[in-house]
């Protein structure tokens, strides 16, 4: 996310809440800034060694992508080409996609020594975005022909792909996180709602249940035990839950209408974001019980998304307003 004072705030505190929902606890909120220049920054994961990695862009600029290990700095991709980062591994391997918007894109595994792999395209899809890397370093996406028809993907060591598997009747899917050789993420096809799916390691594909039938569901995470969280609508589309689905493709925590989490540890603990108005987002976290606790926001600020979290309890995410500065977000809670 950005600030309005750009990269200079690299490590800024910017304020300290205490919340309490319902057991206390003290949550610290430092800005992580971004690169040179940048308006918008946005902070869009974080390994267990508390190296975050995100997105840097200015108005006029295409974007880049920023690595937050003390200061903010760039992870270079092809010259001339936007680079946006993902998400990274234990050993600081990242994925993320380069391209040029609305011509092409392709997946891309960038090293920790600033190296960088374009994965290998499947003819007729020029769009490819990495979406997430286990530890591994196999790379998880989707790749799509600019039509609407979008397909989710695994690329190996060595760059090739595999277009993963699709429960019957579904032609489009979004993959959305990985992790340990699970995938999670949506599919959908023309006349039917979408339905929150788990890629699993022997390649098979896991349908997770919903609150009600044709209610739509969608796959946001997943952590190295097939659990997986996201969104729940219930009959008739009524309203939508924050959910976690267990190992076996079951629901088993619910985090309460109008919640959206974003990311998961191997502990249970999910962040996300609760929408209260069109204009108003409070960053949340829910610990393995589903338990809530409201993260809090810089002052003045009214959309507040908490992205990620690692296995320490570390969360990043970002705040922005329409047509204003996007500013990189670090919550720690004690």
């Amino acid at each position: 996310m950005r600030t309005r004072l750009g990269f200079v705030l690299s490590a800024a505190l910017l304020a300290t809440v205490v919340t309490a929902a319902p057991a206390q606890a003290t949550t610290t909120i430092t800005e992580l800034g971004g690169l040179p220049g940048g308006l918008y920054h946005g902070a869009m994961a974080i390994n267990d060694a508390g190296v975050a990695v995100g997105r840097s862009r200015a108005d006029t600029a295409y974007e880049r992508g920023v690595k937050y290990d003390g200061t903010p700095t760039e992870v270079p991709g092809p010259a001339g080409l936007t680079t946006r980062l993902t998400s990274i591994n234990s050993s600081g391997t990242m994925s993320g996609s380069t391209g040029e918007p609305f011509v092409h894109s392709s997946a891309t595994r960038f090293h920790s020594d600033g190296t960088y792999q374009v994965l290998q395209a499947v003819e007729g899809y020029p769009f490819a975005s990495g979406q997430a890397i286990d530890d591994s370093g196999t790379v998880y996406g989707s790749i799509g022909n600019g039509n609407g028809s979008q397909l989710p993907v695994r690329w190996d060591a060595a760059g090739v792909p595999t277009v993963l598997a699709m429960p019957a009747g579904m032609t489009s899917a979004s993959l959305t996180g990985a992790a340990n050789g699970y995938a999670a993420g949506s599919v959908w096809a023309a006349g039917k709602d979408s339905q929150a799916v788990r890629w699993n390691p022997d390649g098979s594909v896991t349908v997770l249940t919903g609150l009600a039938q044709r209610a739509p569901t969608y796959g946001r995470a997943v952590n190295r035990h097939g659990e997986v969280v996201g969104e729940a609508y219930t009959d008739g589309s009524v309203s939508v839950l924050g959910v976690r689905w267990g190992a076996d493709g079951t629901i088993i925590t619910t985090y309460g209408a109008n919640t959206h989490p974003r990311g998961l540890n191997d502990h249970g603990v999910a962040v996300g974001f609760e929408t209260t108005t069109v204009y108003d987002n409070l960053p949340m976290r829910w610990d393995a019980t589903g338990t809530a606790l409201n993260l809090g926001r810089p002052a003045g600020a009214r959309r507040v998304e908490a992205v990620d979290i690692n296995n320490n309890g570390v969360i990043v995410g970002l705040t922005g307003e329409s047509l204003a500065p996007v500013t990189a977000l670090q919550w720690t809670v004690s």
